[in-house]
């Protein structure tokens, strides 16, 4: 088992101290003879964002110890660091030996991405922060969160992983971290692990029940007037519609609980999809308040971003593409797939807001006016496929420059336009049996329920046996070419019609 501790070191200095200690049978060690050693790596990118990020530049230090003798730890490349064991050491190993590393990790990204520690709060990823060493990324995992005897108030831990029986927690099943205490959480791998952020601080939450399943709303930096129990009234319709798209019979989500953290900020958006939870930035001051009726504009984008991120706890964190299985978190992981698994989630979420009577007709319409202004008024549309896009994350989407409107299209965007011809498609030509949403079931029971990965040519025959529709042609076509997609042929399928007006 791999015994990992975080300590809330200096949070005027944004650091936070990691510690590791395991056991390594004599026969792990990588080397020969009284050359040996064990290598630590750290993570370079974090699923759901394709950048590599170099999150190894935050580690200031790393120190190891081989029972209670300290060792020698050198860098070998950017983002991993070799524990040396002597030979000394090996030959007083009776079948195995304890090896103790510590490091320490500068924390001040306030992003969904990264890790972030002040004095009120600290929020991590654990690709942020955690080495693991080579060959235990299928050890079980025990994470153990500590804080300075010296912090007097109490902290709210919320997080997707189950916590150490007996653990002290709030109403709603948050942790309580107390100043000198700890809490302790429990993973099956480190697969796991890195799939369930953090968040912890002066947290404000609540719960609702959905289908049977816990779901948790907790916020750092909420003001104090915020309807927090509003967004939990919002959602509650939201989270079930989606259950019950991919299980219709038995209405059964793929976890047994599930955590919102939101961390609410003067002027920030975002929202990373994790498998039971999501980490969400958002304007505070375009929430719900306490006895006001009225919520703000940017109130339905706000439960639209909520809707795209659970809606990922389907499509990409259990149905995924091949490539992603397992990740490869050292290296760029390519597919050309992501305006499926993007796109499509693009496209379900304002679809699933609507179907929950919370974004009407005329609101729902302009958001997809919207999206087909985006894609039909960038010059990169004619130059990059949506298929083309999806490859080139890593270097283009995520790192985009001045020339990027006229070099890329998103595979957010016009994904969700691909979906929307796709969908009208099948309605159309099964007169309306069948649905895009029928695809997405096959893709749940082949895909999502056995951990398979879908393969780069596998959609269109999906879509054939779903609905007995054959797309092949038609989907090669908007996803692999730059011609503009029938837009107005898939409107009309839902009895709508598109016009266009210049602007002066």
């Amino acid at each position: 088992m791999l015994h990992y501790q975080v300590t809330v070191a200096d949070p005027k200095g944004h650091y936070f101290d990691v510690q590791l200690q395991f056991e390594i049978a004599r026969d792990q060690l990588q080397g020969t003879g009284d050359e040996r050693w064990i290598d630590l790596t750290l993570p370079a990118w974090i699923p759901g964002s394709y950048l590599i990020r170099e999150f190894a530049r935050n580690v200031l230090y790393v120190r190891a110890r081989v029972g209670q003798v300290e060792t020698t730890v050198t860098r070998e490349r950017k983002d991993s660091w070799r524990v040396h064991v002597d030979g000394a050491q090996i030959g007083l190993a009776a079948h195995s030996l304890l090896i103790q590393c510590e490091w320490r990790v500068y924390a001040w990204d306030l992003s969904v991405r990264g890790a972030h520690l002040d004095d009120t709060h600290g929020f991590f990823n654990v690709t942020s922060l955690f080495l693991c060493p080579k060959g235990f990324e299928q050890e079980p995992v025990e994470l153990t969160i500590s804080r300075p005897s010296d912090d007097l108030q109490d902290w709210l831990v919320a997080c997707g992983l189950p916590s150490q029986p007996g653990t002290l927690k709030d109403p709603h099943g948050c942790p309580i971290l107390r100043a000198g205490g700890q809490v302790k959480f429990i993973a099956t791998d480190f697969d796991c692990l890195i799939d369930h952020p953090i968040e912890m601080g002066a947290l404000r939450v609540e719960s609702f029940s959905v289908l049977g399943v816990e779901h948790v709303f907790a916020v750092y930096g909420a003001d104090a007037d915020l309807d927090l129990q509003r967004i939990c009234n919002d959602l509650k319709p939201v989270c079930e519609i989606q259950i019950a798209l991919f299980e219709p019979d038995t209405k059964r989500a793929p976890f047994e609980r599930y955590v919102f953290m939101l961390h609410a900020t003067d002027n920030g958006y975002g929202g990373l999809e994790h498998r039971n939870s999501t980490s969400l930035l958002f304007n505070a001051n375009e929430l719900p308040q306490c006895g006001v009726e009225k919520t703000s504009k940017a109130y339905e984008g706000f439960l639209g971003l909520c809707s795209h991120e659970y809606f990922h706890s389907w499509n990409v964190k259990r149905m995924k593409p091949a490539a992603f299985v397992p990740y490869d978190l050292t290296q760029e992981n390519y597919t050309r797939l992501l305006w499926i698994f993007e796109g499509f989630t693009s496209y379900y979420d304002d679809v699933v807001l609507a179907r929950a009577g919370k974004l009407d007709e005329e609101a729902y319409l302009k958001s997809v006016c919207r999206n087909i202004t985006q894609v039909r008024k960038g010059p990169g549309r004619m130059n990059q496929s949506v298929s083309d896009s999806s490859f080139d994350a890593w270097t283009k989407y995520y790192r985009q420059d001045e020339n990027a409107p006229n070099a890329i299209v998103s595979y957010y965007t016009k994904g969700s336009l691909v979906a929307l011809c796709i969908d009208s498609a099948i309605r159309k030509q099964s007169s309306g049996q069948k649905s895009l949403d029928d695809v997405m079931r096959l893709m749940w029971q082949r895909k999502g329920l056995t951990g398979e990965g879908l393969k780069e040519d596998e959609f269109p025959g999906l879509v054939l046996e779903a609905t007995g529709i054959e797309l092949n042609r038609e989907i090669e076509q908007w996803t692999q070419s730059t011609d503009e997609l029938p837009l107005d042929d898939a409107l009309k399928t839902f009895g709508l019609s598109l016009s266009q007006t210049q602007n002066d």
